[in-house]
């Protein structure tokens, strides 16, 4: 059984028009008609151009498998969820001690200073139902303080939460 045999039906369909007009393409048949002959350079040069999308079955069959071992060994890369540590300027000792668990496990994140910024204080209290600084949210949720983080950081929830 060959991966084309493997694939649903209109990639069968796709796979037998793409190998059929690669064999009427290489077919010495008509060669002795001039404008055949002509019409099939053409056509095989814009073939050649274009990425070869008509090949031999053989080189599909290549082409496939080369696909599937390359997605097989590739892993996705997610793009990180945004995470960010809310500051109010006032306790730089669990701020630091924040940011040392982040740096650690590689996570991405900012750091937002709200000092002079009442709006976003008054979010950010509200959201994460807490009244004390720094304050960290991922995608944003509000996570919590260095309690909630050292939490997630222990029970390896940290990591999912940002990188899926």
């Amino acid at each position: 059984m060959t991966m084309t045999d493997k694939l649903p039906r209109v990639a069968q369909v796709t796979a037998r028009l793409r190998t059929t007009v690669f064999a009427l393409l290489e077919s010495p048949r008509a060669d002795h008609i001039r404008a055949v002959r002509l019409l099939r350079e053409v056509l095989g040069t814009a073939n050649d151009l274009v990425g070869r999308p008509f090949c031999s079955p053989e080189d599909l069959e290549r082409r496939r498998a080369r696909q599937a071992e390359a997605s097989e060994t590739v892993p996705i890369k997610r793009e990180p969820a945004p995470v960010m540590l809310y500051f109010d300027g006032k306790d730089h000792r669990t701020k630091k001690k924040m940011e040392d668990i982040l740096r650690a496990r590689e996570v991405p994140y900012k750091v937002l200073d709200v000092t002079d910024d009442e709006a976003t204080r008054s979010w950010a209290t509200t959201a994460a139902h807490s009244e004390e600084f720094p304050l960290l949210f991922i995608a944003g949720e509000p996570v919590g303080s260095l309690h909630e983080l050292t939490h997630l950081d222990v029970n390896g929830t940290l990591k999912k939460r940002v990188f899926g």
